[in-house]
């Protein structure tokens, strides 16, 4: 066969064409501009062998990155979504597989992940750090990572061993005063160093630009170790006092097993947090040496926080035993001891009684002065009923019936009416029925209540309260009116069994004749009129103080 020499011309441009082509795809990772939108990696066309690769190319958003593991340390300097395997799924007790990130550079405090924009969200990735000189870091969060959401990853082995006074380890770390930082549904375990660890630490004490806004909900912190200062969960110094750093919210967390060479502050609010809100969180084994004699293991703890008196501190389950505070306030803060107090009413001590050695109890969690801590929940949150320590005299009864629980559904099972609140009036048994009455002091009182739809029959065992507060909530425009929380133990029984349980039961006296009176039960294992009480079909409450 013939071959033209045009055609042979023809031929080998086409092939340089194919060539150049084939370089482009795998440069374009370093730069090289695709069209904009998701990218994955690995992948070869375009190629991302990395994850780095990929944050490089700026029209990559978001970026996916699959299960397997990836020796690197990731800069991030531009907004974006990196998503890993398990984005989505919130990290605590996962199974499955992961998209693993290792860090690669052992020396010189180099971070995992590293943000230094604005309004990035990593999701859903496990990360590990093994550090040989200088501070060990899962994320950091440079000041101008505004925004970032750090959520759903694991963080495993973050640790270093260097013994000097760089050796620290973090598992994510907001630097000098990022904002609207949100770090939600992560697992942050075995952290371990010489000098401080910390699950989420918010720093830094040098610093003057104030941190603000951050929220934290949701995390398991576990396995914190310093085997020669301070072990925390949670911390924040930054400003060390000199900077306002508003809107700190704590929440929802289960912070458990830290162990200090020093000290432990599950949560350590070192800084002016004003308003800061730390609620619902389980806190429990907090290990380290007393210092002459005492504690140095607390489960929240202010120190330089001159506005630690605006702070909220509410619904927390303490089980740190007597050997550990639940809250302090330190001293230097407190003198006088006049001086105001932290709102830490309605906290789970780990005993009925409350805690010691301020408060009553010879078992409970011990508390500083200065913290508001009556009343106390007399159970663990979220059943636990807060009407520990109430001293006042007062009575309350009521009788009559609410709604039944009987929710409505469609046929497609979507929830048409929340429980209870559209009952068949006509039917006897779509109401439920009670009767009770609760007086102090001494507190003593009883309980019958009825839910025949639901199989439900619940008969106090042991009451205590009331705790009284005006106006009611569901009437708070009602001269006169009141609200009551009552507590205790209760038999609940079903056809299926008899279950000893914790109580709690809300009220509403909103005057007479009783038609704006308002009840809601709720146990370990049923609740009606719950977290609304339900208005009653009829019957009265009665509240006097």
């Amino acid at each position: 066969m013939k071959i033209r020499v045009g055609e042979v011309n023809a031929t080998f441009v086409a092939f340089l064409a194919i060539v150049a082509a084939f370089a482009t795809v795998l440069t374009l990772g370093g730069g090289m501009a695709q069209a904009a939108g998701p990218c994955s990696v690995p992948s070869v066309f375009p190629f991302y062998p990395t994850i780095q690769s990929a944050v490089n190319d700026v029209n990559c958003n978001p970026i996916n990155v699959a299960a397997g593991l990836y020796m690197e340390n990731v800069t991030i300097g531009r907004t974006l979504i990196l998503n890993g395997q398990q984005a989505g799924n919130p990290a605590p007790g996962r199974v499955g597989a992961e998209s693993i990130v290792q860090g690669a550079n052992p020396t010189g405090g180099n971070p995992v992940i590293k943000i230094n924009a604005g309004s990035v969200r990593i999701d859903g990735f496990t990360l590990t750090n093994a550090i040989t000189s200088g501070a060990a870091i899962g994320i950091q969060v440079r000041p101008v990572g505004t925004g970032a959401v750090i959520t759903n990853n694991i963080i495993d082995g973050v640790n270093t061993t260097d013994t000097t006074s760089q050796g620290a380890a973090q598992a994510i770390y907001l630097e000098n005063g990022p904002d609207n930082v949100q770090v939600l549904a992560n697992d942050l375990k075995n952290i371990q160093s010489a000098r401080s660890a910390k699950g989420v630490h918010i720093g830094d004490a040098s610093s003057t630009n104030p941190s603000t806004n951050v929220v934290i909900e949701g995390n398991s912190i576990e396995n914190v170790t310093s085997t020669a200062r301070g072990a925390y969960g949670v911390s924040i110094n930054n400003g060390n006092g000199s900077t306002v750093n508003s809107g700190l919210v704590i929440r929802n967390n289960t912070i458990t097993n830290l162990v200090g060479g020093g000290w432990v502050h599950a949560v350590g609010l070192e800084t002016d947090t004003p308003g800061v809100l730390v609620t619902d969180n389980s806190i429990s084994i907090l290990v380290s040496p007393p210092f002459m004699g005492f504690s140095t293991a607390v489960a929240v703890w202010f120190e330089a926080n001159p506005s630690f008196y605006t702070g909220k501190v509410n619904q927390n389950n303490f089980n740190v035993t007597n050997a550990a505070y639940g809250i302090a306030v330190q001293n230097a803060l407190v003198m006088p001891i006049v001086a105001p107090s932290v709102d830490g009413t309605c906290n789970w001590w780990g005993d009925p009684n409350g805690p010691g050695p301020v408060g009553p109890s010879l078992f409970g969690a011990q508390v500083s002065y200065n913290v508001d801590f009556i009343p106390w929940l007399i159970a663990p949150a979220p059943v636990g009923a807060c009407v520990g320590g109430a001293s006042a005299p007062a009575k309350v009864t009521g009788g009559g019936q609410i709604p039944g629980d009987d929710p409505i559904f469609s046929p497609l099972g979507a929830l048409l009416s929340v429980p209870a609140l559209i009952p068949s009036l006509a039917d006897p048994n779509a109401q439920a029925t009670f009767g009770f009455v609760a007086k102090c002091c001494p507190a003593t009182g009883n309980l019958e209540y009825n839910d025949h739809q639901a199989d439900v029959r619940i008969k106090a065992q042991s009451v205590e309260g009331p705790v009284i507060r005006s106006p009611g909530d569901s009437c708070p425009t009602t001269p006169g009116s009141k609200h009551a929380t009552i507590g205790g133990t209760a038999t609940v029984i079903r056809s299926t069994g008899t279950a000893t349980e914790d109580f709690t039961v809300e009220v509403d006296d909103c005057g007479e004749p009783g038609t704006a009176d308002t009840f809601g039960i709720k146990t370990t294992t049923y609740s009606n009129g719950w977290p609304v009480p339900s208005t009653l079909i009829g019957g009265n409450i009665q509240i006097k103080n």
